[in-house]
């Protein structure tokens, strides 16, 4: 179903984005369709209802509440593991229960960066600073 919604954008944003549909050869309302249905975030609804229940909880959190997740990392214990079991992995050496201590902490590791990025989005959503990718990858 569609929906029509007006918004009211700067010039210099308009020229941005009309320029933009002539390169792609589209007509400007096709190319802003295209580009906020990119942008549109993933819904909870399409994952898995551990993680979607989680990922909803996040969402009701304070500010403060966000920042520590999106400042959190791994124990650097666990971090150390998950190091020495990737190159034990990749020299060919990790046993079956290494290899199921490696798939583990991968997939830990993979949850956690995903609430991460939510716990990023929804302060970016309020309005509250985050770092840059720089920043980010300097403090890593």
């Amino acid at each position: 179903m569609l929906q029509t919604v007006t918004i009211h954008l700067p010039e210099e944003t308009t020229q941005r984005y009309q320029r933009g549909a002539t390169a792609a050869k589209k007509p400007l309302e096709e190319f802003l369709v295209g580009r906020l249905t990119e942008a549109a975030p993933p819904l909870a609804d399409d994952l898995p209802s551990p993680l979607r229940e989680e990922l909803e909880a996040i969402e009701r959190l304070d500010n403060d509440a966000l920042r520590q997740i999106a400042n959190s990392k791994l124990p650097p214990a666990r971090q150390r593991l998950y190091t020495r079991l990737l190159s034990k992995n990749s020299a060919g050496t990790i046993t079956p229960r290494e290899k199921q201590t490696l798939q583990a902490i991968g997939e830990e590791a993979r949850r956690l960066t995903l609430k991460k990025a939510h716990a990023f989005m929804l302060l970016k959503w309020r309005g509250q600073s985050i770092p840059t990718t720089q920043e980010l990858q300097k403090a890593a």
